[in-house]
């Protein structure tokens, strides 16, 4: 008895975009992969087939339809470029998680940080200045 050979993906043609204009890559602090797909594939199908295919560890999927442009060939006939989907891959760091947004916040946040920086939330400048004077009294 044989049995149908099950097909993982149908066949989808996936483009890299080499050198994306990204503006979000300096604050994001995680890698983010730019790709061209055909408009019918969905975002699950996506992270399963660069998970699958290509081992990537994708964290999370953004897409953007695009209509193809109209365009006169040399010949001087006009015809339209297929439509496509843009496909923001943001992979997971390094330590094998997706990082916050607001890491830089949370930071900020932690328990060390709150003690090393003297001002805390609900006081003024003044009562910062009087702490300061009082601590320098008491040391001399």
């Amino acid at each position: 008895q044989t049995f149908p050979m099950v097909r993982l993906f149908p066949n989808w043609v996936v483009k890299h975009v080499r050198a994306p204009r990204l503006h979000t890559a300096d604050w994001l602090k995680r890698p983010v992969e730019v790709f061209h797909v055909s408009p019918k594939m969905t975002k699950i199908e996506i992270k399963e087939y660069l998970k699958r295919l290509y081992n990537l560890p994708v964290a999370k999927v953004h897409t953007a339809n695009y209509l193809g442009r109209e365009r006169i060939s040399r010949q001087g006939t006009k015809y339209t470029e297929a439509d496509f989907k843009k496909v923001y891959v943001y992979l997971e760091d390094a330590s094998g998680r997706q990082r916050p947004r607001y890491h830089e916040i949370e930071n900020q946040l932690r328990e060390e940080s709150l003690k090393s920086w003297p001002a805390r939330p609900g006081r003024s400048a003044r009562e910062i200045q009087a702490a300061i004077e009082r601590s320098s009294s008491e040391r001399a």
